[in-house]
């Protein structure tokens, strides 16, 4: 007995497994976008960081210039003379109204203050010691004045060494730049939430901050949880821009070579991340509801598919059900109902797929497979049946139940039963059905048409052998054109008894294929005329076991088959024709190690009986499979017979 419990645990396993790997697939896209967008903000606050440090040294090299043309255009002479500089700051138009005050060193350790409107303005310990430096070592210094007092200028200190002639330093010369705190901080555009720009000095302090109360501080007390990381990237590095993440923010430092200032960009990544983004309730119940249904759905047919429930001993069956068939063994007294035993059926459909027999299997009323000689008769072809109800063919439903009685009961049916084509037609069908023992639930359809097995073989009017086309063993041209007169003949006797006339009688209307194998003589030339004629062998074989049921095939000629199917509308034999066209393609010959793609081209034309001479039907046929031909190949064309006399019926 097939342990369904241990089939259901394994759907639901898998399904948990499926779920889990979709979860795992959702977090790893998120992580592949979020470092995706970190590499976007990266390159651009890098971008961003290396401009303003180049905005703001272009700013204090123009200022250094500026103070190195004035101390190059001072005499030395000047240095000890204060009241000269003093009215040089007051004079209208003097380049050293630039400023807002200068200062003199001299190597003698005095210093002189010259401001603006004759004002004396100190400086502080920084500024007197950058003096000194400038004289010690002869080069330019940059340092900051703190003044809390002024919230809205940054003062710094520019010193450059005065040299005599002969190169010796003189002295200093130090000017006192008000730098607006605006003109320092980019201004963003737009509105970027958690955008912060901060200048700090070389001991940490806040010089410039987008909010305006963090200034003058420590970087340490701004950033005290990330202090030891700030360490390692404030630490003395060329002018170009290191950035790292603090958690959701991204930093980025820059330094500036002359100032020794640094630039610091800080931005809050959350609204960029989709790791980060909160989505509303609404939404994560919405996607958690369908995501449940869709799982639902999942289980519900991988378990109904792999494992039907099974019934229990004592349970009650109608008879001529599909139930019935489900729950009942052939064979067994009493009709006892027993647990279905039923094997795997991949190896029936395989098999059933190769029969040259019109033959079906169905399950739980649904047919599973169909061979392709079911597709001539009915014109349901493989791909439809597959999803094709066994109620939908029956006109009668007393009929099916009365099948399905006789298969509950006696293990098979035997009669005549008439079924619904594809095209809406109805078509009386002898029927062979059985189900086997260790499928219960399973039948086996073998369907023939009564008129086609009353029907007697042609008398030909000589030798068999002569009537053969030697190639392929199939009639030949000759015996073809017998048979299709033989067929207008049989079709205007009269039936025999008015019980078969509406079962026995052979249809006076049906359908003529002209098949055209495509690009023969070119194979013949890339592979031998020996593959040439394997393939004809072949495809007469493929011809013969699809239309078999009820169709002739002859081959005519050269690489041109005839195939008579009497009893079929237009649409139906389209049909037939584009499943021929697909069975040829699927089959790909091998030569030489190389697969080759064999097609061929149909024209169909319908038939009357009465209405058309043979060789009109055959001419129309090879025209339409000229046109076929002529729009590309591999494809199906419809064309017309010329129209004779109607021919009339001998009386009964």
């Amino acid at each position: 007995m097939t342990d369904w419990r241990g089939l259901r645990l394994l759907v639901l396993v898998l399904a948990a497994l499926v779920l889990t790997v979709a979860a795992f697939g959702a977090w790893c896209l998120v992580q592949v976008v979020d470092t995706r967008a970190q590499e976007r903000l990266v390159a651009q606050q890098n971008t961003e960081a290396d401009l303003w440090a180049r905005m703001l040294t272009a700013r204090m090299e123009a200022q250094q210039r500026l103070l190195v043309s004035i101390a190059q255009g001072m005499h030395t002479s000047l240095l000890d003379k204060p009241a000269v500089l003093d009215a040089l700051m007051q004079q209208e138009g003097s380049m050293l109204r630039l400023f807002d005050s200068l200062h003199v060193a001299l190597p003698s350790g005095s210093i002189t203050h010259h401001g603006l409107g004759g004002a004396v303005v100190e400086i502080d310990t920084n500024g007197v010691e950058a003096l000194r430096r400038t004289i010690a070592e002869g080069k330019p210094n940059v340092v900051q004045i703190q003044t809390p007092e002024d919230a809205s200028h940054l003062r710094v200190l520019l010193t450059v060494p005065m040299r005599r002639a002969d190169g010796a330093v003189a002295g200093a010369l130090a000017a006192v730049s008000k730098l607006p705190l605006a003109t320092l901080i980019p201004e963003p555009l737009g509105a970027v939430p958690g955008l912060q720009y901060v200048l700090l000095d070389p001991d940490g302090v806040v010089l410039a901050h987008s909010d305006v109360t963090q200034r003058w501080k420590n970087a340490r007390e701004l950033w005290e949880a990330h202090w030891a990381e700030w360490q390692s990237l404030s630490k003395p590095s060329a002018a170009s821009a290191q950035t790292v993440a603090w958690g959701a923010r991204l930093v980025t430092r820059v330094g500036l070579p002359l100032p020794q200032w640094q630039a610091v960009i800080l931005r809050d990544m959350s609204a960029d991340m989709l790791g980060n983004q909160g989505l509303p309730v609404q939404t994560w119940l919405m996607l958690g509801l369908g995501l449940a249904i869709l799982t639902a759905l999942a289980v519900w047919a991988l378990w109904g598919w792999l494992a039907p429930w099974p019934r229990h001993a004592g349970a009650a069956v109608a008879p001529g059900t599909a139930e019935g068939l489900t729950a009942h063994r052939h064979g067994e007294p009493g009709g006892a109902v027993a647990e279905a035993d039923t094997p795997p059926v991949a190896g029936t459909l395989a098999m059933l797929d190769n029969v040259p027999v019109a033959m079906l299997l169905e399950q739980n009323g649904r047919v599973q497979v169909a061979t392709p000689q079911v597709g001539v008769i009915l014109g349901y072809f493989p791909s439809e049946g597959a999803v094709l109800a066994l109620d939908h063919l029956f006109e009668n439903p007393q009929a099916l139940a009365a099948v399905r009685h006789a298969l509950v009961d006696l293990g098979g049916f035997e009669g005549l039963v008439q079924l619904r084509k594809k095209d809406g037609d109805w078509v009386w069908v002898e029927v062979l059905a059985w189900t086997p023992d260790r499928a219960p639930d399973s039948t086996v359809w073998r369907l023939r048409l009564p008129w086609r097995q009353g029907r007697s073989v042609p008398s030909w009017p000589v030798e068999a052998h002569a009537w053969r086309d030697g190639l392929t063993g199939l009639p030949n041209r000759e015996a073809f054109m017998w048979s299709l007169q033989s067929w207008v003949t049989d079709s205007l006797q009269p039936p025999k008894a008015l019980v078969d006339s509406a079962v026995a009688r052979v249809p006076t209307q049906g359908c003529l294929l002209f098949v055209d194998v495509d690009h023969l003589g070119m194979m013949n030339e890339v592979t031998s005329r020996d593959m040439g004629n394997k393939m004809l062998r072949h495809i007469g074989r493929l011809l013969h076991s699809h239309v078999q049921p009820l169709g002739d095939v002859a081959r005519l000629g050269g690489d041109e088959f005839a195939v008579l199917l009497p009893g079929l509308s237009l649409a139906h034999a389209q049909g037939v024709a584009q499943a021929l066209c697909d069975a040829v393609w699927r089959w790909q010959p091998s030569w030489g190690g190389e697969r080759h793609w064999i097609s061929v081209s149909v024209g169909v034309v319908a038939v009357d009986a009465l209405r058309h001479a043979p060789q009109e039907v055959v001419r129309g046929a090879d025209m339409a499979c000229y046109e076929a031909k002529r729009r590309g190949r591999c494809q199906v064309a419809v064309g017309q017979v010329s129209t004779l006399q109607a021919v009339s019926r001998p009386a009964a």
